[in-house]
């Protein structure tokens, strides 16, 4: 029943909207024709009255005024007759072509010969009067002019180009894209609004105008009305990611700047705001809603506490920075290993946090380091990424990933930190890559870490790519495209999550607070993004063409790289924020753990590289084993 009510009221709705379209467009062709009534008057009436202005012209001019009058009615019914049969209504003109064009012209010569036929060759004795040729021949040609002008008077004047500014399509039908349409001709450095673009899949009415303006098309129409009306730029109004990323692959293929207009409500109290138009970004293009952060919780946490993040250097640690600079923290230390790194992070901060220069792999300077500072909560961040370089130096990631890792744990835990999280990644997921599994094992030794009975609270976040992070694929394709390419990608098949830095951000201090113990958070980001369709739309969003002006060529995939990646291989469970999971894993003892980290440990220091890979292996084929099994830790003395 409740199936039925919906097709029926589907059915009705497009009932309605059927006749009310056909209701517009019988409006408007009655006003049409109304004009054309006018114009056919006018035009006979001017080419008469020029005819008598003439030395030779008409004897009796009273006389033949008088009985033109009488044929005047007969002349109107020809032409709108010839207009009808020749479909001169019921088209939309904003969007006429040749064709349309031709009908006009046709209808006038037909409905002009049927008159010279009527006047010369029939001598209608009710009349009895004969009409110059010259009048037919001008009154019909004043009829085109005049029906032509009515016609294409939106392609004749509103929409010409001009000298001064861009020709901009507002995509957007709603009060906001209204506003930002009047306010276009008040910014010197814009140019002219030349329609809407309605958000639906099908013709909108043909008598509708917003703003003064047409609604010219939907979205499936908008390269073709880009060509049509050499528009340079097209602005989207609103942040909607579904209809954004349609516009940019609606317009891959088309020469035209594409622009947003982010925050719209911002146009309602804001008369300048129009100047926020920017272009589109790549998050722009995200195939999710943006996690919503509980900042009251976050600040429960952060409020009056001593904060110290590692890796403050690199994208992730930078941004942890500047976020709880904004909750009122007792202080801030920024800890990395690079120094030029932790100055240029430094410069984007708003804020005063300490700068700490060290490495998490010294376990004796990290161990002073917690000792000078003594933190509440932890944000562990410090890592080494890049997946191809850690195939070639297993031992590196090793002494980061894994060993760093263990010396924060204990660190921390010594002088009595409160929380403590870990930035992991969706690469630790059944890993296959050296990054992947020193990640893992990373995540398994904070799992463990909750079983000290030292009062922390430990917890990793787990995320896939971020946009614009250093040495990630985005930078890399807008260099390549800077250069005019190519663009190259691994593989056409390639796809990988991908958030901001700012929602990742949000999701570590989000998790911090939803932490009770030994989680691997997880966010909800969406469905992942095809490489190649990514580097796509950041040609187009660059006012290239792909495949014309910049070519993609294709690599092949590097070692260690998986075709796709996954959040997890099990269920996750819902946490409080809905945008938020988390995988319940199984790890194995602290025994297994803690000897093979041990180990592992030996063969870095003494650079063995394929013992650091075989003992990587075995232990993240391990932690793979024990993902769904039981948990029982013992013997805390493993730590020491």
């Amino acid at each position: 029943m409740l199936g039925g009510a919906i097709s029926g009221e589907t059915l009705a709705t497009r009932m309605r909207r059927a006749i009310s379209g056909a209701a517009a467009r019988v409006r408007a062709d009655i006003a049409f024709a109304f004009i054309d009534i006018f114009i056919v008057i006018a035009a006979y009436t001017i080419a008469l009255a020029i005819r008598m202005l003439e030395p030779l012209g008409v004897e009796n001019p009273q006389t033949f005024a008088r009985d033109f009058s009488k044929l005047l009615p007969i002349i109107v019914v020809i032409h709108i007759a010839a207009n009808v049969i020749s479909g001169a209504y019921g088209h939309v003109w904003e969007h006429a072509s040749t064709d349309e064009a031709m009908k006009v012209v046709m209808a006038n010569s037909v409905a002009g010969t049927a008159v010279l036929a009527m006047s010369y060759g029939l001598r209608i004795p009710l009349i009895g009067i004969v009409l110059p040729v010259s009048t037919v021949v001008m009154g019909a040609f004043l009829c085109l002019a005049g029906m032509g002008l009515v016609r294409f008077r939106s392609r004749l004047f509103s929409f010409r180009k001009t000298g001064g500014g861009n020709r901009i399509l507002v995509v957007g039908t709603g009060r906001d894209a209204a506003v930002f349409a009047r306010q276009v001709p008040e910014l010197a450095d814009r140019g002219i609004a030349v329609g809407f673009i309605s958000d639906g899949h099908s013709a909108p009415e043909s008598a509708r105008r917003l703003a003064g303006l047409r609604i010219l098309g939907h979205l499936g129409q908008i390269a073709d009305l880009v060509q049509e009306y050499e528009v340079d730029e097209v602005v989207v109004v609103g942040t909607d990611p579904a209809r954004t990323r349609e516009v940019v692959d609606r317009c891959l293929e088309v020469d035209v700047r594409l622009r947003i207009l982010p925050a719209a409500g911002d146009v309602m109290e804001d008369r300048s705001a129009a100047v926020d138009v920017r272009d589109i970004k790549v998050e722009d293009l995200l195939t999710r809603p943006r996690v919503a952060t509980d900042l009251e919780e976050v600040a429960g946490l952060l409020k009056g506490k001593r904060v110290l993040v590692t890796g403050a250097g690199g994208s992730i640690g930078g941004e942890i920075v500047a976020q709880v600079l904004g909750f009122e923290p007792a202080g801030v230390w920024a800890l990395d290993r690079d120094e030029t790194l932790l100055h240029d992070s430094s410069l984007g901060w708003t804020g005063e946090p300490h700068i700490v220069l060290g490495d998490v792999r010294d376990p004796e300077k990290t161990l002073r380091t917690f000792e000078m500072i003594r933190p509440d909560v932890v944000f562990h961040a410090a890592a080494l990424k890049h997946v191809p370089v850690l195939e070639e130096f297993p031992d590196e990631a090793v002494l980061t990933n894994v060993i760093g890792t263990r010396n924060v744990i204990e660190a921390g835990s010594r002088v009595g930190v409160s929380n403590f999280v870990l930035i992991s990644t969706d690469k630790a997921v059944d890993p296959a890559s050296v990054m992947g599994a020193t990640k893992r094992i990373a995540e398994l030794m904070v799992q463990l870490g909750q079983h000290r009975d030292d009062g922390c609270v430990y917890t990793a976040v787990r995320f896939g790519n971020v946009l614009g992070s250093r040495g990630s694929v985005i930078p890399t394709f807008v260099e390549q495209i800077k250069i005019g390419g190519p663009v190259t990608v691994t593989d056409a098949d390639m796809t990988r999550y991908f958030m901001t830095v700012d929602e990742a951000v949000q999701l570590v201090l989000q998790a911090s607070a939803l932490a009770e113990g030994s989680e691997v958070f997880v966010l909800d980001m969406g469905e992942p993004v095809k490489i190649v369709d990514l580097a796509r739309r950041l040609i187009r969003l660059a006012g290239l063409t792909p495949g014309a002006d910049i070519q993609i060529e294709y690599t092949g995939r590097r070692p260690g790289e998986k075709l796709t990646e996954s959040l997890s291989t099990d269920p996750m469970a819902l946490t409080r924020n809905p945008k938020i999971f988390e995988a319940r894993l199984g790890h194995p003892t602290a025994y297994v753990v803690l000897d093979s980290v041990a180990d592992l440990e030996d063969a870095a220091h003494a650079g063995n590289q394929e013992e650091v890979r075989r003992l990587l292996s075995l232990l993240a084929s391990a932690a793979i084993t024990a993902e769904a099994a039981p948990v029982e830790v013992e013997l805390e003395s493993q730590w020491s």
